[in-house]
Parts: structure tokens; sequence; C-alpha cells
């Protein structure tokens, strides 16, 4: 749906509410297009934290989901949703696609300079823009796997030309006459992802894992994703690709199982990937142990488990791990964005010192999510083994 325009009255609201936090905090909310074309409706109004806005907190406010992931939040918004956060210090502009990949929907930033508004940026959900995100991540692994410095000279150039092609994705939203009202719409019907329980992997799998990981630049991540039986064991289900240093770009992991070039993350995985899957990835030179960017990219973003498979510079296996969808991972994501946005209430140090010291008990308390995973060869391949040694 084409947005002709923004109530002035939901702007004015949006930047006092920024203006009053100050220390250069956004400040968000989703709001909703009414049948003329114009956002003029809005959910509460969300404050910034040290990371930035604190989706889980602003999606559960309209989608009343507790203990799920971001996916089954999001699919339960209505369709003229919109996603809108200030943006201290900027015009309004928007050049990146990280967040129509996620929510695909329009997304309004607004533009603060001096108190007052400098602009207003929107960005479409369009099929171009994903495209060219798709360009920039590929673009991006082109400059790692160069062998020399003229072709890492090249790719950069490439990168470089890519980014001033991001100037261009938005464009400005007029601010219209109108008064705003707050909490008019309410959520569909909740998506809900069943949860997986994983006990085992392809012993093969995460063989055919390590080996493309060993084939390539050392440190180099490679992932696939799986299928998982009704017993719990996953065997490959797409094809493995070549991510970077300790990460593996969303969209190309996504392009693994079906040529995803003019979708967005969101589609992806609410339409097209099925929802008895696990992600699988390597962790070169570990023992498959996770972390909070691990479990929050899998079953806290996607509602899919995630699995690392440890392994040495030989290729030996040290360990496979597993973090899955479960009420005390939501619960730490949850306590996580309320201490970030603490962070601003305190007044004295010793008050700074214990959030500290909460933030990093939480990242300890992911890794104790972690669940290990059997390597198990299914019977198809122990007669194959059989066959061979005979």
């Amino acid at each position: 749906m084409k947005v002709k325009g923004i109530s002035r009255n939901l702007i004015d609201t949006m930047v006092s509410r920024g203006n009053q936090l100050g220390q250069g905090r956004q400040v968000g909310t989703i709001g909703f297009i009414n049948d003329n074309g114009v956002i003029d409706c809005y959910n509460q109004i969300i404050d910034g934290g040290v990371s930035g806005l604190p989706h889980r907190h602003m999606l559960q406010k309209i989608s009343h989901r507790d203990n799920a992931s971001l996916i089954e939040m999001i699919n339960s918004l209505p369709d003229n949703a919109v996603y809108i956060r200030t943006d201290p210090g900027q015009t309004g502009i928007i050049v990146s696609t990280s967040a129509i990949n996620i929510f695909n929907l329009p997304v309004v930033n607004i533009g603060v300079k001096h108190g007052q508004v400098a602009g207003i940026g929107i960005l479409y959900p369009e099929e171009k823009h994903f495209r060219l995100a798709t360009r920039s991540e590929n673009a991006q692994l082109d400059s790692l796997a160069a062998k020399d410095m003229e072709a890492e000279k090249k790719a950069l150039e490439r990168v470089t030309k890519l980014r001033l092609e991001f100037l261009n994705i938005s464009e400005e939203l007029p601010i219209i006459d109108d008064n705003a009202r707050q909490n008019c719409q309410r959520a569909k019907k909740p998506w809900v992802i069943d949860r997986q329980e994983p006990v085992s992997v392809e012993e093969s799998f995460a063989e055919e894992l390590v080996q493309k990981s060993l084939e390539v630049e050392p440190g180099r991540e490679v992932a696939a994703f799986g299928r998982i039986d009704e017993n719990g064991h996953i065997t490959r289900c797409s094809e493995i690709v070549v991510g970077g240093m300790g990460y593996i770009p969303s969209r190309l992991l996504a392009s693994s199982y079906e040529d995803i070039t003019g979708l967005s993350l969101r589609e992806f995985y609410s339409e097209k990937m099925p929802l008895d899957t696990a992600i699988v990835h390597t962790h070169p030179g570990g023992s498959g142990v996770m972390h909070m960017s691990d479990a929050m990219a899998g079953p806290g973003m996607w509602g899919r488990p995630i699995v690392a498979v440890g392994h040495d510079e030989k290729g030996d296996i040290k360990g496979v791990m597993m973090i899955k969808m479960q009420d005390r991972l939501f619960e730490l994501a949850d306590e996580n964005e309320y201490l970030e946005r603490q962070f601003f209430k305190v007044q004295k140090p010793e008050e700074e010192v214990k959030l500290r010291k909460r933030r990093y008990k939480i990242a300890q308390e992911f890794t104790d999510l972690c669940d290990q995973l059997e390597l198990k060869v299914t019977e198809k391949r122990a007669d194959e083994k059989i066959a061979v040694s005979n």
C-alpha cells in the first residue's frame, strides 16, 4: 500500500518524546495506514536503549505475545502496519534495507536535528531493494574471497559503488495536518511455530559442513538448513553456503534453500522455509558452544533451532550443540532489552556497575541454553558403510 502522508500530531508526539529522553536516543512505534493512505494511528511509543529500539518490547505491545520468536510477533501484525522510528542527528534518509528485510513493512524514518524535524523518509519493501541487498552481501563476500590485492581492490570498488545505490532507495514522506489516534488496531490471529526438539544430526551432514569449511579460508563459517524428522533427527535439506569470518550473511543462508533474490527474510521464513527446520553452521576452532548472538539469530529471530558443529583445523569434530525455542531464551532476551533501557536511568556508578554485571550474566545464561546433540548414522548410511567394507 502506497503511503500518502503521516499525521503531524504523530510526528510531533514522537519527536517530543525523543527530545525528553535526550542523549541521542531513538523512539519507535508501529503505525497504521488508514483507507486514505495516511498514517494516523499508532500503538504505544517505545523508548530506545543502548543498542537502539527494543523490537521485542515494541511488538509485544500490539501482538500480546510473550515467549515467542520475533517472526511470530511480526506475523501477528495487521496488514496495514508500518514501522516508525526517530533518527536523532540525521535528516530521515534511509540507506539500509535491514528493517524492511526483517519486518517486510514500510519503514518511516523521522530525521531530527537540534530538536526539530529535519525530514521524513520512507522505504517500501520492494523487490528491487531486496535484490540490491543480495548483491551487497555477495560483493562483501567477494572481497573476503579475493586471492590477491588487485582482486580485493576490484571487489571493494564494487562494494563502494553498491553503497552509493543505497542513497536512492528511500523517498520523502509528506506531513499531513491530521490528528493521530492511539491503540486503534488489534493484532491478527496469532501465528505460531511449533517448538522442535532436535536430538541428533546426521553424521554425513556434519562431515559435509566441516569438509566445506576446510576447503575455504580458515575461520570462515559454512552453513545449511536441516530438516527435523518426527524423531528429532536432522538431515540436510539445502545447499551448503560459505559465509564470512565468524558469521553467515542472512540472505545468503536463506538462498541455500531456494532463490530469494526478490523476497524479504520475513517472507522466506514465513512462506518458503518449512517450519520443521534448523539452521546448522560450523564453528571453526570451537567445540560447538554458542552464545547470545547465535541464540537470537536462530530461535530468537526466526523461530528455528540453531546448531553449531565445532571442529579443529584437521577436520575433527569436537562437538555438536543446539539452542532451541524455549521460554527461558525469550525471558533472557526480554530482560536484556529492559536493562538496555535502564542504563539511562541510573543515578550512581554503583547502579551502572550492577546493570553491567547483570548483562554479562545474561550472556552467560544464553550459553547455558546449549544442548549437546548426538552424531547419528541412519540405517541407509550404515548399510552403505557395510557394503564398502565388504
